[in-house]
């Protein structure tokens, strides 16, 4: 029910005078005495007519990468999500789309800062050049980096904890029975870093030893080098995948090529995207817990603008495995 807004009426009526002596009082003409006046604006003030004025809206330009190599559906729930909790961190925001395929002086500004608007803040959504970020920062710090972070980066960020996936799903594949546990994924990309971190201290926390000859992080062949290992007789017997589309286009080129999933090799993926339900066999994968991490960046935002030399903080966001029929126990 909406409250009723206290009026300079219910103020004379409180007081027994008129209502022109409480106008006088309140806009400050003369026509009342002193002592009046004090008693109108005690009056006022405890029945709530000054009211607090709105805090002004942070405004917040959304920078987003574009076009995604490994593009799915997870990307548009991002912008979604994030979309979603500016608003009910009451900011106002626009959202601009950034071409992945230019990088330092040759991007250009975006269009809105090059024409002059001027933002509170940055939502950085993927990974952005270092330099791109600087020109578009000017030394400015109220920004955070989203689904993109760099170790080298000097601002908040919110991150997915890939060491803690990697970990989750090789121990999984371990309570399966697996003792042979490979990776595929990018060469040069942070997430696969983080994964197989996770997966060599699953695997030593089992007493197994990581094989790093069962890693594959590479591009063009990566998919040629699994099916070799498993022909070999000396492969993995399970291979995690930096991400649901790597391990959806692993299956089909096994599939073309007489390996079946998960009869010869179980695969399991990451992202929980739509594509994991849909692939067949359906895969195990792990829920990322998108809007939440949106809500955290846009709070995180909140506190760097109400403390502006405040540290830097970086949350991770844990994943939840999600199990489907990729995966064959072998016990």
């Amino acid at each position: 029910m909406r409250e009723d807004k206290t009026t300079m009426s219910d103020i004379a009526k409180a007081l027994n005078i008129s209502t022109i002596s409480v106008s006088r009082a309140l806009s400050g003409h003369d026509g009342v005495s002193g002592e009046l006046r004090n008693r109108i604006l005690q009056k006022a003030s405890e029945l709530r007519y000054f009211r607090p004025k709105a805090e002004k809206a942070a405004r917040v330009l959304v920078l987003h990468r574009k076009p995604y190599v490994q593009d799915n559906s997870n990307y548009s729930i991002m912008i979604q999500d994030m979309e979603q909790a500016l608003q009910e961190a009451g900011c106002e925001y626009d959202l601009e789309f950034v071409d992945k395929g230019l990088q330092g002086e040759q991007q250009d500004m975006p269009r809105k800062i090059a024409r002059g608007t001027a933002y509170d803040g940055v939502v950085w959504v993927g990974r952005f050049d270092a330099g791109y970020r600087k020109r578009v920062m000017k030394g400015n710090r109220n920004c955070v980096l989203y689904a993109g972070y760099v170790p080298s980066a000097d601002c908040d960020s919110v991150w997915y904890n890939f060491n803690n996936a990697g970990y989750q799903l090789c121990e999984f594949l371990i309570r399966q029975g697996h003792r042979k546990i490979g990776y595929l994924g990018c060469a040069d990309g942070y997430v696969s870093r983080e994964k197989t971190l996770g997966i060599a201290a699953a695997l030593e926390d089992h007493g197994l030893a990581a094989d790093r000859g069962l890693f594959v992080c590479g591009n063009g062949d990566a998919e040629q080098r699994i099916l070799e290992l498993v022909r070999s007789g000396q492969g993995p017997t399970a291979v995690i995948c930096q991400g649901d589309y790597t391990a959806a286009k692993l299956i089909q080129f096994l599939f073309e090529k007489g390996v079946r999933v998960p009869g010869d090799l179980s695969v399991v993926g990451g992202g929980n995207t739509e594509m994991s339900s849909l692939c067949i066999p359906a895969l195990t994968t792990m829920e990322m817990h998108i809007g939440y991490a949106c809500r955290a960046a846009a709070d995180l935002l909140r506190k760097r603008l109400a403390e502006p030399e405040k540290p830097a903080e970086s949350i991770l966001v844990g994943g939840t495995l999600v199990e489907r029929d990729s995966v064959r126990p072998l016990l």
